[in-house]
Formats: C-alpha cells, sequence, structure tokens
C-alpha cells in the first residue's frame, strides 16, 4: 500500500482511506489478498514512527475488517521494532513484517533472537518473515526452519541470492513450504504457487486490480498456463519500466502513483518526500504509452497541455 501526502507534507489519511476502500470495492478481500501498510511501497524508511502508527489505525479501520492488513515493522532498534508491533496488535492488525535490521550484517546467531524477541513481545499478530539479502543476509534454510518454530512467525516473504539461484531458491520452496504461507518475492508468481506458494506481492494491484485478482484466481485453480499469459501482459513489462525507475529516482512509489493517476485512479499523486522524486514529462508519457499497450482501464491517450497534478 502506497502512503499519500498532503501539499503541507503531512500523511493524508483522507485519501488513503479512499484508496483502501476503492481496493475493498475493487475485489480485494480476505481469501484474496491482503494489504500491507507502510512497508517500502509505502515509504516507510521516511516516515517517523508515530506516522507509521497512524498509518496502521487508518488502513485498519478502513478496512473494516474486510481484508487482513500487516504492518511493517522493520527496524534497526529492537525496541522500536517492539512498539510498532504492539501497536499493529493494539488497532487489530492481523499481522506483522519483520526482517532483521539493516546497515550492519546481521549473522546467523544475531537473527533468530530478534525475531524471537518480537514475537514474544506480542500475544497475538501472525508475523511476516521478509528475507532480504540486498541488505546483506540471506536466511539459510537452517535458520528459517529454526524461526519456523516460533508460534506465529507463519509467513514466509521469500526471495534468496544463494546460488545457483534458481535451484536454490526452487529447493527452498520445496523445504519450507509446510511451514510457511510463502509469499513470491522474485516476481516469479506462476511458477511459486506450482511449487506450493501461497501469494505474490504487487503494486500492480493499485494500477489494475482486476487484472492482479483473476491471475491470483487462475493460479488458485492451478490454470497455470492462462495465469502465465496474464503475467506476461501485466507483471512482466509492468516491472520492467519499475525497475527502469529505480535508476531515476529511489523508492518504489513515484512509478505506481504515476500509474494510478493516468488510470484515473486518484486525482492527484501528491507530493514526494526526498529522495523520491516525482516522474519527468518524458517519462510519464512512456508509462502512459506502457498502460495503454497493457490496455489498463482508464488511461487516456496523451493531449495537449494535459494538466499534470502532483
Amino acid at each position: 500500500l502506497l502512503t499519500f501526502y498532503r501539499q503541507d507534507g503531512s500523511v493524508d489519511h483522507a485519501a488513503m482511506t479512499v484508496y483502501v476502500k476503492q481496493m475493498i470495492a475493487d475485489g480485494l478481500v480476505e481469501g484474496k489478498g491482503i494489504i500491507l501498510a507502510a512497508a517500502s511501497g509505502g515509504d516507510f524508511p521516511v516516515l517517523t514512527v508515530e506516522e507509521r502508527k497512524s498509518i496502521a489505525k487508518t488502513v485498519q479501520d478502513a478496512t473494516e475488517g474486510k481484508v487482513p492488513v500487516f504492518l511493517s515493522v522493520q527496524e534497526t532498534h529492537l525496541e522500536t521494532a517492539i512498539e510498532l508491533a504492539q501497536y499493529a496488535e493494539e488497532v487489530g492488525c492481523y499481522g506483522i513484517q519483520v526482517s532483521v535490521p539493516y546497515y550492519w550484517t546481521t549473522t546467523d546467531g544475531d537473527a533468530v533472537p530478534w525475531f524471537e524477541a518480537i514475537h514474544n513481545a506480542t500475544k497475538k499478530v501472525i508475523i511476516n518473515m521478509y528475507n532480504t539479502p540486498w541488505e546483506n543476509y540471506d536466511a539459510p534454510v537452517e535458520v528459517l526452519h529454526e524461526l519456523a518454530k516460533l508460534e506465529r512467525v507463519r509467513v514466509l516473504k521469500f526471495f534468496t541470492s544463494r546460488e545457483p539461484m534458481t535451484f536454490r531458491w526452487m529447493q527452498s520452496m520445496t523445504e519450507l513450504r509446510d511451514e510457511y504461507a510463502i509469499i513470491d518475492n522474485t516476481l516469479n508468481p506462476v511458477q511459486h504457487h506450482m511449487l506450493g506458494g501461497t501469494a505474490f506481492i504487487t503494486h500492480l494491484a493499485s494500477v489494475w486490480p482486476q487484472h492482479e485478482l483473476k491471475m491470483y484466481e487462475l493460479l488458485e485453480e492451478g490454470n497455470y498456463t492462462g495465469a502465465l499469459k496474464m503475467w506476461e501482459g501485466g507483471m512482466l513489462p509492468w516491472y520492467d519500466f519499475r525497475v527502469k525507475m529505480g535508476g531515476y529516482t529511489s523508492g518504489e512509489s513515484p512509478p505506481v502513483k504515476a500509474a494510478m493517476h493516468l488510470a484515473g485512479r486518484i486525482e492527484s499523486e501528491g507530493p514526494y518526500r526526498l529522495p523520491s522524486r516525482p516522474l519527468t514529462k518524458d517519462l510519464r508519457e512512456e508509462l502512459r504509452q506502457l498502460l495503454l499497450k497493457l490496455g489498463v482501464p482508464g488511461v487516456k491517450p496523451a493531449t495537449v497541455n494535459q494538466d499534470i497534478r502532483i
């Protein structure tokens, strides 16, 4: 879930409430998806602790219990991670997303106590173990087996960079699928589902929810050929553009917010928090042409002097 801001830079809770309710109306309900709030796509590195907590409450209230909410509590400071985790539990979030602390390199001996501390400081939230090799820690299968012994560490958001990558990823899936509900973080949702995975991450759902919900439906039906065709016509070209945007500005939200605006799903992108920056006019036009080619509803051809509201 993205985080939106008012012109004064504060979090726009009204806009986020509308956003969540729109997603639910589009079909994002329990059994078909979850909402991950204030994570990387929701700008958590540039949010204060109080903002992360207020976003959790806004999102949880907006769902009215119709879709499970996870709050990212990723942190370098254990007491802050616990504060966020306990608050998520207090306001009724179904779960939390936890990774090892970043900046310093985590060891196997560090990882387990970190998760144990957060687990033992909470009582009922489900914990999503987010494996983050790009933060210099790629949890070995042995450590993941150990974490699965904690009662509420039941979800694994998984990518691995262990070599050879494709083989190690497939091997890990077969070894872990009976212990975790595994969320694909490889952008390979079809093979992931075939190997026993249960879900996949997607920002395209904010732009074109019907497409992603239909692909999930096909995956659940075992129609992998149909799902692969949808992936090739949706997530594949979409993420190719998103990877390109990663070379333009940091953060995940700029291309997603721009796409939502172009598709008429939001009236304004609102301001961004540095270091994230809005797309240039040329990049927005490239994105528009991509969305038109994909067939995303609501996207209109460029018009002369079109108003770009950010």
